[in-house]
């Protein structure tokens, strides 16, 4: 279905590779800016499906994969441009990658589907990022900042995490973890 939620998320995507190319091939600028238009699609997609009454859940599951490669190439662009900005940082960066990882892998694993539970955590790390990005371009680097959005990350992946094991049947937007709680159906 064409909804306009469906098209940014499509963009999210499709710009993914192209913001890889410009990291690897230099062009800090573009690199930043389609990023930063990346993540401002992510804002708008699920609001709008919700707003327009056409959310569904493959429109859940396309915004997962669409989040988890405009978070990849955000780091392998991060990694380019600030690697040695990062260094001191980078411990918290890998027990970010692992705890990604490891909700992945595990929902994947358990459900055959990658987690598109759109928890509340998750979203609030997904804005502290988008604004670091923001910051970091436009002012710099802010190593608290940074800490910070990974330590929102790397919890919001651990309830990700939790909540696969919770689930008997998988379950998409489920909002939190604590949120099963008062739902019996599908949860163990």
């Amino acid at each position: 279905m064409k909804t306009l939620a469906n098209i940014l998320t499509w963009y999210r995507i499709v710009a993914a590779p192209i913001i890889a190319l410009l990291a690897v091939l230099g062009h800090r600028d573009a690199f930043f800016i389609l990023l930063i238009v990346s993540l401002a699609s992510d804002l708008l997609d699920g609001p709008l499906a919700r707003w327009s009454g056409k959310a569904t859940p493959r429109g859940a599951k396309l915004d997962t994969i669409g989040d988890g490669l405009t978070t990849l190439v955000g780091l392998l662009g991060l990694y380019i441009f600030e690697r040695q900005t990062f260094q001191l940082e980078l411990p918290w960066l890998y027990v970010f990658l692992a705890t990604y990882v490891a909700a992945a892998f595990v929902c994947f694993a358990k459900f055959r589907e990658l987690p598109a539970y759109h928890l509340y955590l998750s979203k609030l790390g997904a804005v502290l990022a988008g604004l670091f990005i923001v910051w970091l371009y436009l002012i710099g680097y802010s190593r608290l900042f940074l800490i910070g959005v990974l330590s929102v990350g790397i919890l919001a992946n651990l309830e990700s995490l939790l909540a696969t094991l919770k689930l008997k049947n998988f379950q998409a937007d489920i909002g939190s973890i604590l949120l099963l709680r008062k739902r019996s159906n599908g949860v163990g």
